[in-house]
């Protein structure tokens, strides 16, 4: 029988000691701090990026959703149909591609969106007092945004595949 697991044999460090376990878990306990934060409004911090994504954007289809977020088309359809259910936002038939959909923030919408940012704000300075200050966090900040780049990156422009009817003269 072998003295060590699999998972260590490689490094010698057992697995839940390793770089790749303390990311793997510390993304899982955040995330579930973050929706459990935003539970009362009833969205996920998914649903939440999306909502922030079209505030900062304006208009955009499902396709440009999931582009810009880097998720799967069908995660944007599930939390866009939440999304309109619970009022946060609005489809509209895009102005010259009558088969595309625009989605867009409602004034609810826009509220929640504040009030979310407010109780994931809360998160935040949890995590700052964990990690041991405001520097410390911007450079663990920094730290992730520079792995996110190396793996899959810059951030996603978000640019709408259907642009704007000109402008009439």
């Amino acid at each position: 029988m072998p003295s060590r697991r699999p998972e260590e044999a490689a490094s010698g460090t057992p697995w839940n000691q390793t770089f790749s376990h303390s990311m793997w878990r510390a993304n899982n306990s955040v995330h579930r701090a973050l929706n459990e934060r935003l539970r009362p409004l009833g969205v996920t911090m998914t649903q939440l990026g999306i909502v922030m994504k079209l505030d900062q954007h304006g208009p955009l289809s499902g396709a440009d959703l999931a582009r810009g977020q880097n998720i799967t088309p069908q995660s944007v359809t599930t939390a866009l149909s939440h999304l309109e259910r619970i009022g946060w936002i609005e489809r509209h038939p895009h102005p010259v591609h009558r088969r595309v959909v625009l989605i867009e923030p409602t004034e609810a919408g826009l509220r929640g969106m504040a009030e979310g940012r407010r109780l994931v704000e809360a998160v935040v300075e949890r995590l700052c007092e964990v990690v041991g200050g405001a520097e410390e966090l911007e450079r663990l900040t920094l730290g992730m945004r520079r792995i996110a780049i190396a793996l899959d990156g810059p951030d996603s422009p978000v640019a709408r595949m259907w642009p704007d009817p000109p402008e009439p003269a």
